[in-house]
């Protein structure tokens, strides 16, 4: 009797408990949260799964005073870990309610979601490090460890400590942030390493840290400063003392530059070279050199091909390339199906023709363009700045600047960044100053990113040694490095300096200064066309303009005529000057010397003047004679005996006497040095030696 009815007992107890399960639920499906709660939390203890999730549903919604995350979330999680110890009969009795593996989890996801959703908008570490431990089994975590790593990322960041990236590393090791706080670790600890910049430092460094991505630069900065002097001994001494650093092979090549400069760069000095230095281990190479090193090597163009030859007119590498530069450091750009790289003065490709475009060696690297991005290769080919910039420039006192986004900075001749992007324009280093600006207003920084000149300026110019010229509220002014004011903010113009003297403008008026802002002209003279070309100082002598006549000055401000002229060409012992609107020529004391009869002309260079006999040139001597009859549509003077004219739309060379030198065949000729012309014509590109008077090379048959 006592068995039946403790079964009856326990019969009822089971249904007692069920009825308020399912009373729960409907009165949960009508919205009555304070009897669907009541019902909940009496069914706890018996039916602890479905009295849970009920509890949850409540607790997430928004609709009910009831509302809270935090209980949804912790009875649905008490649901999700008493579900699988359910036996089968019970599972199924809970499905009945929708109470099932999947509404668990369900329910658990969603309300994971407006946890993690709570802890983003925290926004702190520790709240999202609370939520990947709560919610490990979130779809979420990934996206919260995201998040998570990238503040604490940017934390350590802001510290910018080699031991804030090193914790990051070791909290976090297989974050997608470990990779970029290692490169910020290494960097952060070879500066924290060496920020006594000094020789023991980085010693020091190379010797506990021998596989740091810095150990390069390390060396590079104790092969710096052991031959900082630049003298043979120094780099000796650090071939000696250093023999392990990455630098002793160009130590060894700048020992030898060392020596030449002390010497003379020639074959005893190579020769001297090698008896002193027998282990020099490029003795092969400088062989070479010493065989070609003296030899000018000059592109030319035959048959649209490139090659070079020599002074002497012997063609020392045949043309071959698509397009060619001058040497250069002793390498050469050239063109090769379509990509550029470089060759020797052997003509053997040292680096190989794999780029869009490419710039001459400068310092020892060059800047490329590869896949339509600059990038920076040294002389092996090997890029130390990827391509991956719009704007690189060369380097210039060991700098290159960048463009990074919208900014610039400065890179060094190892690729490691000097001066980060902080600039909104940038020029390359000159005597180790240059110029930049930040918001649109240009200063000067040294190399270390020093300010020298406060970024105040609407325009910086290098000017003359430690001068630089400057523009503020619209007017130019000149000051020193030192920051001192040469001249006032109070010119429209300030020009460039000749025989130590510059033209200066303001209110429609010009002035001459020094160097040192000192005025030269008592009283200012009113601009006119073309005045800052016309007025500036040659051969000693300015041509100005005053009450409708021309002049010539000398530094002092003197004129030169005591009565002025029409016109007058530059400064000469037999200078052009016209009246009547016809040219002839005087002296310096403005006596005629030959009579005003040409339609046109230059003042005397040695003993002959280009003159004209409207519409063409011709060539007078000092009696007024022509020596070159006036047949020639141009005509420029090149040397004491060599005539560069054009004739019938083409160029070609006359000597003193007129006699033709080069046949007027060619589109150009461009002077190149004291000894050269550069002549094009016929598709073809050659040179002429002024000194002999002869082609460097034979024209082709």
């Amino acid at each position: 009797m006592r068995v039946v009815l403790f079964i009856l007992f326990l019969a009822f107890t089971f249904n007692a408990g069920a009825d308020k399960i399912k009373k729960g639920y409907q009165a949960l499906e009508i919205y009555n949260y304070f009897e669907a709660k009541r019902l909940f939390e009496k069914s706890l203890k018996k039916k602890i799964v479905p009295a849970s999730y009920g509890l949850s549903l409540i607790y997430f919604r928004n609709d009910n005073p009831f509302h809270n995350i935090d209980s949804a979330y912790r009875y649905i999680v008490i649901a999700n870990e008493k579900f699988p110890i359910l036996d089968e009969k019970q599972k199924l009795e809970f499905q009945i309610y929708g109470v099932d593996q999947v509404s668990l989890e369900h329910q658990r996801e969603l309300v994971s979601g407006v946890l993690f959703r709570r802890a983003v908008k925290e926004n702190s570490v520790e709240a999202l490090e609370n939520f990947i431990q709560k919610n490990y089994w979130s779809t979420r975590v990934d996206s919260a460890s995201f998040i998570r790593d990238s503040l604490a990322f940017e934390i350590a960041a802001n510290k910018n400590l080699s031991q804030s990236y090193m914790s990051f590393m070791e909290t976090y090791p297989t974050s997608v942030f470990s990779e970029q706080a290692n490169a910020r670790y290494q960097q952060t600890l070879y500066l924290e390493s060496t920020a006594s910049n000094t020789l023991i430092s980085y010693i020091d460094f190379v010797r506990k840290y021998p596989e740091s991505p810095y150990r390069t630069d390390a060396e590079d900065k104790i092969f710096e400063i052991y031959t900082q002097t630049g003298t043979v001994q120094s780099f000796e001494k650090f071939i000696q003392d250093c023999p392990q650093n990455h630098n002793v092979n160009a130590a060894w090549k700048k020992l030898y530059n060392a020596h030449v400069q002390t010497t003379s760069y020639s074959e005893n000095s190579m020769t001297e070279f090698m008896t002193e230095f027998p282990h020099y281990p490029f003795a092969e190479e400088l062989e070479q050199e010493m065989k070609l090193a003296n030899t000018i090597f000059y592109p030319f163009k035959s048959k649209e091909k490139w090659g070079f030859l020599d002074e002497f007119g012997e063609i020392r590498i045949y043309p071959q390339f698509e397009d060619a530069e001058d040497f250069q450091e002793g390498l050469a750009v050239i063109k090769l199906n379509g990509q550029y790289g470089y060759i020797n003065k052997s003509g053997k490709i040292v680096i190989q023709p794999v780029y869009d475009d490419a710039l001459s060696f400068n310092e020892g690297h060059a800047v490329v363009e590869y896949r339509e991005k600059l990038g920076m290769i040294n002389r092996n080919g090997e890029f130390i700045i990827s391509p991956r910039f719009e704007d690189l420039g060369n380097l210039r006192n060991g700098l290159a600047y960048f463009l990074q986004d919208t900014l610039y900075g400065y890179f060094d001749s190892k690729g490691i960044e000097r001066i980060p992007p902080k600039y909104t324009d940038a020029y390359d280093f000159e005597k180790g100053k240059a110029v930049v600006s930040q918001n649109g207003f240009f200063g000067l920084i040294d190399v270390f990113g020093t300010t020298f000149i406060p970024m105040k300026y609407e325009e910086l110019k290098g000017y003359d040694q430690d001068i630089y010229l400057a523009k503020l509220n619209d007017f130019w002014g000149m000051i020193h490095i030192s920051g001192d004011t040469i001249l006032p903010f109070e010119y429209d113009y300030i020009g460039q300096m000749k025989n130590n003297r510059a033209i200066v403008e303001k209110e429609s008026a010009f002035n001459y200064v020094t160097v040192h802002g000192v005025a030269v002209l008592q009283n200012w003279i009113p601009v006119y066309a073309e005045y800052r070309q016309l007025a500036e100082y040659k051969n000693g002598y300015a041509k100005i303009y005053t009450d409708g006549k021309y002049n010539l000055i000398d530094t002092t401000g003197k004129k030169l005529f005591a009565q002025p002229k029409e016109n007058t060409g530059d400064y000469s012992l037999v200078i052009a000057a016209s009246k009547g609107g016809k040219w002839g020529f005087v002296n310096a004391a403005g006596n005629q010397v030959i009579p005003y009869t040409f339609s046109f002309a230059n003042s005397f260079k040695g003993n002959v003047a280009i003159v004209m006999a409207d519409p063409f040139y011709g060539l007078i001597n000092k009696s007024g004679q022509y020596i070159i009859q006036p047949f020639y549509e141009e005509m420029s003077i090149i040397n004491d005996t060599l005539i560069l004219a054009k004739s019938r739309g083409n160029f070609g060379l006359l000597n003193i006497q007129g006699d033709t030198l080069l046949n007027f065949v060619y589109i150009n000729i461009e002077p190149i040095s004291d000894k050269i012309v550069l002549i094009e014509g016929g598709g073809e590109m050659n040179y002429f030696d002024l000194k002999e008077q002869r082609l460097l090379r034979k024209e082709d048959e």
